[in-house]
């Protein structure tokens, strides 16, 4: 088990400020092969329209953190840390990260006792993705086969050969669990739609038509309503028919936000998590102080230590000297 583990991002103040990381959904992950399984087949060319559905329209509902066993590979500071503009954020295994984003308890309803029950085989299904734990990916010249569907993590932890050198491990996240939502103005009034009362529907704009959304403020407050509004006891705990109710609500919409390439994710990470920031070697001196002051000043992040990246002056390959 490692000690540690790193993620590479752009340098974003206001991530010091609300703690949210983004998981990125199947339609914005960068390799045109990811959650995309093989769909080939010898059978019947119905059945090969079939496995090419299933393919096109699996794990939409899924979101993953990418992270990394090393913190000073060249190609990853340029390709996700902004050019060497960017930062790396080391995060200590030892404390919790992201295990709090579980699914919910799938239900069912038993018609022989009308009401809701637990559906055992799609919880099974829900566990072996292991929500919120880190997870290694592994590398083949092949792709995973749509037939092998049951089998979830393979999909989810395979990628080409072509991308060993990230050495990568991941975070797998129910979009159904995000804190907080960016999506385009064009789904607003679907998701309004959807609610019994939008009093609390507060969207606050961030440019490009595009919208932060409290989104799981929002649906706690649909869901305490509607467990208000029953009158029998149920025959499951009231907080999994809430959340039930929770994602019959986000169902209307998630497919078709999360299709949207433009629509972020958000999670809160917690700040005891965070061990470390390491600064690009190209991050300017006005932001080195802004972020040390920054950091300096929070209560939460106090604890982080700073490193800026230097050049090596004989190789190739970057060192690290700490700032606070």
């Amino acid at each position: 088990m490692l000690n540690k583990i790193y993620k590479y991002t752009p340098l974003r103040f206001d991530f010091f400020d609300n703690l949210l990381l983004r998981a990125s959904q199947k339609y914005a992950l960068n390799d045109p092969f990811e959650l995309r399984p093989s769909h080939h087949s010898e059978t019947n060319s119905s059945d090969m329209k079939h496995f090419e559905e299933l393919a096109n329209a699996s794990y939409f509902d899924y979101a993953v953190i990418s992270l990394s066993e090393t913190n000073n590979n060249l190609l990853m500071w340029s390709h996700y840390a902004d050019q060497h503009k960017g930062i790396v954020i080391e995060f200590d295994t030892s404390k919790p990260l992201f295990e709090s984003y579980k699914d919910f308890i799938a239900l069912k309803f038993d018609e022989d006792i009308e009401g809701e029950v637990i559906d055992i085989e799609e919880n099974e299904r829900r566990e072996n993705i292991k929500a919120g734990s880190i997870q290694r990916v592994r590398y083949n010249s092949k792709r995973p086969n749509i037939k092998n569907f049951e089998n979830i993590l393979e999909h989810f932890l395979i990628k080409s050969e072509e991308w060993i050198y990230e050495k990568e491990h991941r975070i797998i996240l129910p979009l159904l669990t995000a804190d907080f939502i960016i999506t385009h103005e064009k789904f607003l009034d679907k998701i309004a739609f959807t609610l019994y009362d939008d009093e609390y529907f507060n969207r606050t704009s961030v440019g490009n038509s595009m919208y932060l959304i409290d989104i799981k403020n929002l649906l706690n407050k649909e869901g305490e309503r509607y467990i208000n509004e029953l009158y029998e006891s149920p025959l499951v705990s009231y907080e999994d028919i809430k959340n039930s109710f929770i994602e019959s609500i986000y169902q209307e919409y998630l497919k078709e936000i999360s299709e949207d390439p433009r629509t972020i994710f958000l999670y809160k990470t917690p700040p005891e998590s965070i061990k470390s920031i390491y600064l690009g070697c190209r991050v300017s001196m006005a932001d080195r102080e802004k972020l040390i002051k920054k950091i300096t000043k929070s209560s939460k992040l106090s604890h982080v230590n700073i490193y800026q990246a230097i050049t090596s002056p004989t190789r190739f390959e970057l060192e690290f000297k700490i700032l606070k």
